[in-house]
């Protein structure tokens, strides 16, 4: 029994003062594997690679990047395996792997087990469908309806909330009750494909402002910042109400308590076109209200 502990200690010692032999080893062996890598020296890069692997198989960069070395070699069946080896592994991100795996099956004339792929991308997120439809190895898939569904799938904004503020996009005369002229002109473009409706407006050159404006998938509400060239900014949440407005305030947000002033802005689509914003805001907790802007949008001629 006591020979047995000694001999036990014996190999765990031998095995200790081993690993500190081979760890500076391994470490100089991956530094020149990675630095072959980043100088783009696909074939030693992937030898290296090799190497380290057969000795860490568990290393899910190195097989990702063995994948990519043979990759960039045209050695597309030793990067499929190698793809999979690194997912395998645990290769983070995931999608980032699954991507290149799907586009190396469909150059191995591989089309049902590329769109697998990529439905698995699509079930988690990852690249923008505006990515994945330019992706060249994808382009036989255009018209294929599950790689539709993946595309729409990772494509952000295209829930009907996204659109409920479209009724204000276009390029407008602002004219202020009381006034018979246009005393102000604004853009409204829809932005980021789809996810911003950015606001544009000016009364000459003597006063501009922008704003923001988005649908926040998270709180299920829309947002709105704006800011002035004269400083001010206004912060607004809100929704369409029953009507079908949009009601945007800052009731609720620490802004209004700084302020003491809570702000409430109503845009309401009208028969012909034309948009009305109707601004209040109250200093006494909503039992009042004054009106702050009431203005009408029309479109501008030369933008019709």
């Amino acid at each position: 029994m006591q020979k047995s502990l000694k001999y036990r200690a014996f190999l765990a010692a031998g095995a200790f003062a081993l690993s500190a032999f081979i760890s500076p080893v391994l470490a100089d062996e991956q530094e020149d594997a990675d630095a072959l890598f980043a100088a783009e020296e696909w074939t030693g890069a992937a030898d290296a690679y090799e190497a380290l692997l057969q000795v860490n198989p568990e290393n899910a960069n190195n097989w990702f990047n063995l994948a990519h070395a043979f990759h960039q070699q045209e050695d597309y069946v030793e990067a499929r395996d190698a793809y999979r080896k690194a997912i395998d592994a645990g290769y983070q991100p995931a999608t980032r792997a699954r991507l290149r795996l799907a586009r190396i099956l469909m150059t191995l004339g591989d089309r049902e087990k590329a769109l697998r792929e990529l439905e698995e991308i699509a079930k988690v997120g990852g690249p923008s469908g505006r990515y994945v439809q330019t992706v060249a190895e994808f382009a036989p898939l255009v018209e294929e309806p599950r790689f539709i569904a993946v595309v729409k799938a990772l494509t952000a904004c295209t829930d009907n909330e996204y659109r409920h503020f479209d009724f204000w996009l276009g390029e407008w005369d602002v004219t202020s009750a009381g006034s018979t002229q246009p005393t102000a002109s604004s853009k409204i473009s829809s932005k980021q494909d789809g996810c911003v409706v950015l606001e544009e407006y000016s009364v000459g050159a003597a006063f501009t402002g922008m704003s923001i404006n988005f649908y926040d998938g998270v709180k299920e509400t829309w947002h709105q910042t704006w800011m002035s060239n004269a400083g001010g900014s206004v912060y607004l949440e809100g929704a369409l109400n029953e009507d079908g407005a949009m009601v945007l305030t800052d009731r609720d947000l620490p802004i209004s308590k700084i302020t003491e002033t809570i702000n409430r802005v109503t845009w309401t689509a009208n028969d012909g076109g034309s948009v009305r914003q109707f601004w209040e805001s109250s200093t006494d907790n909503g039992e009042t209200w004054s009106v702050a802007f009431d203005g009408l949008y029309t479109k501008k001629a030369d933008a019709e």
